[in-house]
């Protein structure tokens, strides 16, 4: 079955129907790589990349979750898809995401982690996990859609939760937080108090901002081949959390 079969036919299929046809969702898998929906190549096989592609399609142009006429025009016929927003909890600080998102940079491809040569496999701004907890593996892909609401799901989920448990964070301004949110995301959620960290945690717990930059900068891999790019994040975290707010 083609889409144009689903118009004169006048059907109405749920997405999972393409688990059972294939030439139907190689054709879907194309027109969802050329909006820049879905990342990889058109195998013509169902899984939940091409389903949370598919949602993503309905939710920006206020579809059912259905393969029906009205959908198949759509979809044939669209150049682009407008931007999609992702919901943010207002308790994330924005500023900490866009420091996450400029030094994790975005991979739609899973890629070995820089430091280790092998796990944890890394997709998106530096996922290393899927939205269940399950790792990622070499040649699995995902859309540029699926990595921000992958981001946003686990800044939300598994790493806001642990740093507010650190004693000061609801005193600390947005720009302190968002600091400590990229340093927790390169880091672990649960630095503080935890072995290794004794120098941020003290800082932490004085409150003691004038050596906030260099308690940042300790944490940096020292003799490592990633040294010098955590340099410049920790740089980055320690201007931002002294960077007052209008």
């Amino acid at each position: 079955m083609k889409l144009q079969d689903i118009l004169k036919l006048d059907k109405s299929l749920e997405f999972d129907y393409l688990r059972q046809d294939q030439e139907l969702a190689k054709q879907v898998q194309i027109r969802l790589i050329d909006l820049k929906l879905l990342s990889g190549v058109a195998d013509g096989l169902y899984g939940p990349r091409t389903k949370a592609s598919l949602e993503n399609f309905a939710r920006a142009f206020d579809l059912l979750d259905i393969l029906n006429a009205e959908f198949a025009v759509k979809l044939i016929e669209v150049k682009e898809v407008p931007n999609l927003s992702v919901q943010i909890s207002a308790k994330l600080p924005q500023c900490g995401i866009e420091l996450i998102k400029y030094f994790e940079s975005c991979f739609l491809d899973a890629y070995p982690d820089p430091y280790t040569k092998c796990e944890p496999i890394t997709i998106g701004w530096g996922s290393t996990k899927k939205r269940d907890g399950s790792p990622w593996y070499l040649g699995e892909s995902i859309s540029q859609e699926e990595a921000l609401e992958l981001l946003i799901y686990q800044l939300e989920n598994n790493y806001l939760p642990d740093l507010e448990k650190i004693p000061c964070w609801h005193q600390l301004n947005t720009n302190q937080q968002g600091a400590l949110l990229s340093f927790g995301y390169n880091l672990g959620s649960k630095f503080f108090g935890a072995p290794g960290f004794n120098s941020i945690t003290r800082v932490l717990e004085s409150r003691n901002w004038s050596e906030i930059k260099e308690t940042f900068i300790k944490y940096r891999n020292p003799g490592t081949n990633v040294e010098e790019g955590l340099l410049a994040r920790r740089q980055a975290e320690a201007e931002l959390f002294l960077t007052p707010v209008a």
